[in-house]
């Protein structure tokens, strides 16, 4: 059976979430934060408050590439606070006080206004978290925030499933984020393969990990995998039938460049040389 999530489009933003949207985008910290609290006060659900949120920020957190060149200085230009942050916030939800449970979140919503389009704010044109990284001055009214990636329909396919997810991965390593993005979603039309999906997920994610050697600065620490299990936490929160918009945040950033592959590399060449192909048997046998 498919199941239909609803898209941005599809829906009319309630009164209040727009007024969090206006603030979130006019990048104003303090009236964000005044809405949320409005928000809090009103009883609204946790679900609601992370589904509206992640959809007021997804269009803009994406990265039309991982590194730039700036002046000859490479700069890694990573993306995923806003969504990071509003998992962590829900796992903090969990071990503070009933009088506290908000805060992580209320932290999460004071960051967002401030974690919009990090590449135009590495060229000046918008103030954020990246300003104050690099110890960038911003003068002026800030350009309303760029979505680099557009939300787009599911692409058919009848393959087999193996196929359709092997298909995936090499879109992704191929950095054809558009469609790896509509692979992606006719993926997860069918709920009886999404545990093979989501692995496959998660993979894409645990393989892009280097090694840091001295002097390098331009690398990923892991950041795609956080970001796709935080994509996987935050569906599950908001339900997969609502999760359209999670999906939007977090996968299609999956496809974005460049890849590196090196330490999976080196794991696969040890497996095959030194456990002689017996990883998996081995693990299944240590005691």
């Amino acid at each position: 059976m498919a199941v239909t999530m609803t898209a941005p489009a599809q829906r009319e933003r309630d009164g209040a979430y727009a007024r969090l949207e206006e603030r979130i985008l006019a990048r104003d910290q303090v009236g964000a934060s005044q809405v949320f609290y409005d928000l809090i006060k009103a009883g609204r659900p946790v679900d609601e408050l992370v589904r509206e949120t992640v959809a007021i920020h997804a269009p803009y957190t994406h990265m039309p590439f991982h590194q730039r060149l700036d002046s000859g200085d490479v700069r890694f230009v990573n993306n995923d606070h806003c969504l990071l942050s509003m998992r962590a916030a829900l796992q903090l939800k969990k071990l503070v006080a009933d009088e506290h449970a908000f805060l992580p979140m209320a932290q999460t919503i004071w960051y967002i206004p401030t974690g919009l389009d990090p590449w135009n704010q590495l060229l000046g044109h918008a103030p954020g978290h990246y300003n104050r990284v690099y110890n960038m001055e911003f003068t002026g009214a800030p350009m309303r925030p760029v979505a680099h990636w557009a939300d787009r329909p599911a692409t058919p396919s009848s393959a087999p499933l193996q196929e359709r997810l092997d298909n995936w991965l090499t879109l992704i390593m191929r950095c054809q984020v558009e469609e790896a993005y509509g692979a992606f979603l006719q993926l997860m039309e069918n709920p009886s393969e999404r545990e093979q999906v989501l692995a496959q997920l998660m993979f894409a994610g645990l393989i892009d990990v280097q090694d840091r050697t001295v002097f390098r600065l331009s690398f990923t620490t892991g950041h795609r995998s956080y970001r796709a299990r935080a994509t996987i936490e935050l569906a599950e929160t908001v339900g997969w039938e609502n999760a359209h918009d999670v999906l939007y945040a977090g996968v299609m950033d999956l496809g974005v460049g460049p890849h590196w592959y090196s330490m999976y590399e080196m794991a696969c060449t040890y497996s095959r040389v030194v456990l002689q192909g017996q990883d998996v048997e081995m693990r299944h046998k240590n005691k």
